[in-house]
């Protein structure tokens, strides 16, 4: 059972999260950090051809849906859903900044629906795969 808080004495949220989320839970599912790499091991949002390839070449929106549905199939595995998330962190490369504060909002949308978890957003230098510009960890909680 999750209840969700939006203290009065703090400012409304800024995004589609919650700032508290008070969890009962009878087991927690940890998911390590996912990136928008496909099951047969492909970096998706990428075109192979483009041999000078740069962040404003690789599709954000892409490599987020890819990104979201690996957090929810490892959420499956364990038998968790997305409506379990109680806590999501992003990391996000720095020079698609101002193009994730819009695309990013929007497939967050999609893919977490009403959900509203409290987490993080973390513009970095880069990630350790080359051509990803997402990585997406989760915990839910379920029972």
């Amino acid at each position: 059972m999750t209840e969700k808080f939006e203290p009065r004495s703090i400012h409304r949220p800024v995004g589609s999260y919650s700032h508290v989320m008070k969890v009962s839970a009878k087991e927690l599912v940890f998911v390590a950090g996912q990136v928008p790499v496909d099951r047969n091991g492909n970096v998706v949002g990428i075109n192979p051809n483009d041999k000078i390839r740069n962040h404003q070449s690789i599709d954000l929106a892409a490599q987020l849906r890819q990104t979201f549905l690996n957090v929810k199939a490892a959420l499956e595995e364990a038998g968790a859903s997305m409506k379990d998330i109680v806590r999501l962190d992003t990391y996000v490369v720095a020079s698609t900044m101002n193009e994730y504060r819009t695309v990013g909002t929007k497939v967050r949308g999609e893919m977490l629906g009403d959900a509203h978890p409290p987490g993080a957003t973390v513009f970095v230098a880069g990630l350790m795969i080359p051509d990803v510009l997402v990585e997406i960890s989760a915990i839910a909680a379920i029972g």
